[in-house]
């Protein structure tokens, strides 16, 4: 989970008090404000000048829906998170609103459980989805998002790194892998195998199921697994 302390959040918002008020509750939740802004003009100041981690904009200001422009901005020219805030939550706002993606929404009159909330949950996956690892074969390094990788099989010297689009060969054992990469989310259930507990499709006994591959739990990792799979 990234740190509260170092997330940047951009607040827009034409309404001073609201404004405040969020800017408040996020000190408090001990994140740090990068700015306040209170049209789409000074909000994409701001993001050019000093990108935030992630931006909470309102939707309707000085009587247009500027949030949806900044909110197009960001995904055209940046790889940040952003939620919408709105106290307008008719049929033809939701889907205007849905055709940017946002990564969630927060509905006026907010409170702090509720920023908590949302912050806590897209920041979390907006991480879980642009996280990586390097594998490096030879001269080549390759760049994996952590979200693809399958599973890991060891075949004699070598490992065998299978993610969602292709299969990887390498001089390493399981253990060094992961430890070298850091890989969270990926545990041992075999001598012979490691699974990224997220991509598991189904457990049926002590086979695991990944992609039509059966995956075999032995007996020496089966119950690390079972709480490390139970606390998904």
């Amino acid at each position: 989970m990234p740190d509260r302390k170092k997330t940047k959040v951009l607040i827009v918002d034409d309404d001073v008090f609201i404004s405040e008020q969020l800017c408040s509750i996020l000190e408090e939740l001990d994140y740090k404000v990068s700015e306040i802004a209170f049209n789409a003009e000074s909000a994409i100041k701001a993001l050019q000048s000093k990108t935030p981690d992630i931006a909470i904009l309102d939707i309707h200001m000085h009587g247009k829906n500027q949030g949806f422009e900044i909110a197009s901005y960001i995904r055209q020219h940046l790889n940040i998170p952003f939620v919408f805030l709105t106290s307008f939550a008719d049929e033809s706002t939701v889907n205007e609103a849905s055709k940017l993606t946002p990564d969630g929404y927060i509905l006026k009159p907010f409170n702090e459980a509720t920023i908590f909330s949302t912050l806590n949950i897209v920041l979390k996956r907006h991480q879980q989805n642009n996280s990586y690892f390097a594998i490096k074969i030879g001269h080549e390094i390759h760049k994996v998002k952590d979200s693809d990788l399958l599973y890991i099989m060891s075949s004699d010297k070598y490992i065998e790194i299978q993610t969602k689009t292709r299969k990887y060969l390498k001089r390493d054992s399981i253990d060094n892998f992961i430890k070298t990469n850091k890989l969270k989310g990926v545990t041992r259930v075999h001598r012979s195998y490691a699974v990224k507990l997220e991509n598991i499709d189904s457990v049926k006994g002590s086979v695991i199921y990944i992609q039509q591959q059966e995956i075999p739990i032995s007996h020496t990792y089966k119950e690390a697994f079972t709480k490390s799979y139970n606390v998904l």
